[in-house]
């Protein structure tokens, strides 16, 4: 994911929360008005699993839609070295105090003997570098293991999805016919067109502001920032203790395919130190699959709300006629 899509997906927590409260609000006061609680309850039920299944399917899509685009449009948004991050480096413990963990170098000015936590230190991270030597090999393979679990959340979500609300249409016919109205099905399609809009207008704008930057204010554009630039100085490895394998994992008795993998590590991260993505791109990326979705949720939603607004506005017109 990138910044654009955090920026939004770290606002549906709060949006969910707030949905939760304003259908218990709904739902005491439909209670209220109709005093049928167990209709109440299984309306709010049924609204309820279609929103929360509605958002996992169109999460689901937002997903998908994004990695599409980076695989086939925006190529330079995420390359594989961003996405599997930085080279996993050495954390080896001192002889004099092995409970501080850091970047400790091997020294073989005069003797050199590696301590049983040392040599536990060097194991683990050859087994982790070469971990992450197979994902770099394969750059598609993590790519896939993303779309795999999109579209196990989205086929599953999508028919009950359905089912609940090919019920929720239902009732509601039913509730036009025999002329009674609840407070939970405008608050459903109210809250969905409120949250759709949000969509459309965060990720517009974000849209807006890569074409204002590419293409009017190129003052303003920061087209390509390498990782360096994005990324926590914490992911920054010392590369001293991987240096003193290279320089003294003769002496201290290491084999010579532990030394050969510290010298590739540095060719590594050399690399990774180097990469670049380019930031409109990643923005652009993150941004269209929002509007694509938002727009067609805002526009449905919003409809079904007003054209049964303006039913009830007329309905009750006509009681009022016939009463007078």
């Amino acid at each position: 994911m990138n910044d654009s899509v955090n920026i939004i997906f770290s606002a549906l927590p709060a949006i969910g929360f707030l949905g939760l409260i304003i259908f218990a609000i709904a739902a005491i006061i439909e209670g209220k008005t109709t005093m049928k609680k167990s209709l109440v309850i299984r309306s709010l039920y049924f609204y309820l699993a279609s929103l929360i299944t509605l958002a996992i399917v169109v999460g689901s899509l937002i997903f998908l839609i994004n990695i599409s685009l980076k695989s086939w449009v925006f190529t330079e948004a995420d390359p594989i070295l961003y996405r599997i991050g930085v080279p996993p480096t050495l954390y080896m413990p001192s002889k004099t105090a092995p409970e501080a963990v850091g970047f400790t170098v091997l020294a073989c000015e005069n003797e050199c003997t590696l301590t049983a936590d040392q040599k536990a230190s060097i194991t683990s991270w050859q087994d982790n570098y070469t971990s992450w030597r197979e994902g770099k090999d394969k750059p598609d393979s993590q790519r896939s293991s993303d779309i795999v679990s999109a579209l196990s959340f989205f086929l599953v979500a999508l028919p009950f999805f359905l089912i609940h609300f090919r019920v929720v249409q239902k009732d509601a016919k039913n509730d036009t016919e025999s002329k009674q109205h609840g407070v939970i099905r405008p608050v459903y399609f109210y809250f969905v067109s409120l949250a759709a809009l949000l969509m459309f207008v965060i990720a517009g704008g974000m849209l807006i502001n890569v074409g204002l930057k590419t293409w009017v204010i190129k003052s303003a554009n920061q087209d390509v920032n390498t990782l360096k630039s994005v990324s926590s100085p914490v992911l920054y490895s010392d590369s001293s203790a991987i240096q003193s394998i290279i320089d003294c994992g003769s002496k201290c008795g290491l084999e010579q395919s532990t030394i050969d993998l510290a010298s590739e590590w540095k060719s590594d991260y050399s690399e990774w130190e180097n990469t670049a993505f380019n930031n409109n791109q990643r923005q652009a990326s993150g941004s269209i699959p929002f509007i694509l979705l938002g727009i067609p949720l805002f526009w449905y939603h919003w409809s079904v709300v007003r054209k049964e607004s303006k039913e009830k506005k007329e309905q009750g017109s006509q009681t009022e006629e016939k009463s007078s």
